[in-house]
């Protein structure tokens, strides 16, 4: 009976570290497994896209390894076959678009507009332990003249901020921790919303994007002129 007794003990104790989740883990453990989320990732979902005034809503496919980024805004088969990109960003050592909806944002001028700081937070989660970990750890937060970014108390990222180029990245997660959207805003009047259906933390195969010759236009004097808006709303009405 005392036998039975204590593995009976054992199996409850074994139960409750695995629903614990970082139960018997350090700080340091706690939060070196949050940042190694970013690291490397795939994910689909919905993006809700907001321009002065206008919103368009459709499925996309996200994937980031170490070095690079790609992101497909997708018109079609939701997720399926047939399924053909309308936008795609990339981001490794430059910064490119691929827009056969709109070519014209393909000429955009985006050298400056790169969030340096901001995506810096993730990268190699051993290089932002080494040099971010212990003040993450106090204060939940990394705060510089640049670039400010923000922690849960469970060291789930919660916002990040690039000071130089006005861009805002805010995360949020469901009730288990899954990471459920990211909002990117920004001080043009420009802002999307990523809301996740699917998650897997893999490596995922990521294809550049070939970078082409960018005009010196800004984003908002392309929105104001050449008819950009009236393709903008066309797209909006499935057109």
């Amino acid at each position: 009976m005392k036998n039975i007794l204590i593995l009976g003990l054992v199996a409850v104790s074994i139960v409750l570290a695995s629903c614990a989740g970082g139960f018997g883990l350090s700080e340091e453990q706690k939060l070196l497994r949050e940042l190694k989320k970013w690291e490397s990732f795939s994910g689909s979902g919905i993006i809700e896209l907001s321009l002065m005034g206008f919103s368009l809503r459709k499925p996309f496919n996200l994937d980031k390894s170490l070095q690079q980024i790609r992101l497909d805004v997708i018109e079609g088969g939701v997720f399926g076959a047939g399924a053909s990109p309308l936008l795609s960003v990339y981001l490794g050592d430059y910064l490119a678009l691929n827009a056969p909806v709109m070519p014209a944002l393909e000429m955009l001028n985006l050298k400056d507009k790169i969030p340096k700081s901001a995506l810096a937070i993730f990268a190699s989660s051993e290089y932002l332990m080494e040099n971010y970990g212990a003040e993450i750890i106090a204060n939940k937060a990394i705060v510089r003249d640049d670039f400010s970014v923000n922690f849960k108390k469970n060291y789930q990222l919660e916002s990040v901020v690039d000071k130089d180029s006005g861009t805002r990245i805010d995360a949020r997660y469901t009730g288990n921790g899954r990471l459920d959207t990211i909002e990117i805003t920004s001080n043009k009047p420009v802002s999307a919303r990523l809301i996740f259906d699917k998650v897997d933390y893999i490596q995922p195969s990521i294809i550049p994007i070939p970078k082409k010759e960018a005009s010196q236009q800004d984003l908002m004097d392309l929105f104001q002129g050449g008819g950009v808006m009236d393709m903008f709303q066309q797209l909006l009405n499935g057109n």
